[in-house]
């Protein structure tokens, strides 16, 4: 009786230590810094599905190069929200990832064989945050029915995002100092 009520303890341990792992892991995947996308998503993959039971193929097309490191966080965050939104909603069989390296743009593309869109789609919280995330990188996010039935979800980026100008601190609004008295906050 005292082995099996062990053994218990020892699986809800190893099992809570998992999912300290894996939160721990989407708050900062520090591993986009050490082996990059490609790498990241040949990792985070195969845990979504031991995680999941849902099966997720990875595709990649075009030349792999280093991306900058927004544009990176982000399109691997919005596959995260992508994969998470399938688990939570789609009732699919199989997921599909794909990674488009193109001359002056990269794609991602999230798909799935389930559901389908439903209800009202767009206005979850998850797909706000892909939307936001795309925004900041100059992408753009579409949601649409797949062909085969279920969603696909693609964030197309330009390869090299250019800066947000910043307006001139002597052109905000309510701006009464002029330029030359007031610090640069830049």
């Amino acid at each position: 009786s005292l082995r099996a009520d062990l053994r218990e303890v020892q699986t809800i341990v190893q099992d809570t230590l998992d999912k300290v792992r894996t939160l721990s892991h989407a708050l900062h995947p520090v591993i986009l810094e050490e082996i990059g996308l490609e790498g990241a998503l040949e990792q985070y993959l195969p845990a979504f599905e031991k995680q999941t039971g849902i099966p997720v193929g990875l595709e990649k097309s075009g030349e792999s190069r280093e991306l900058d490191r927004a544009i990176t966080i982000h399109l691997y965050r919005v596959m995260q929200e992508a994969l998470s939104n399938i688990a939570k909603h789609s009732r699919c069989s199989r997921a599909t990832v794909r990674l488009f390296y193109l001359p002056e743009k990269v794609v991602l593309e999230v798909e799935d064989n389930g559901a389908g869109l439903g209800g009202s789609p767009g206005h979850g919280m998850g797909l706000v945050s892909m939307r936001e995330r795309a925004e900041l990188v100059q992408g753009n996010l579409e949601v649409e029915s797949a062909a085969a039935g279920g969603v696909r979800v693609r964030l197309t980026i330009p390869a090299a995002i250019q800066p947000v100008a910043r307006q001139p601190a002597a052109n905000l609004p309510g701006s009464n100092q002029p330029a030359s008295n007031r610090e640069s906050h830049v």
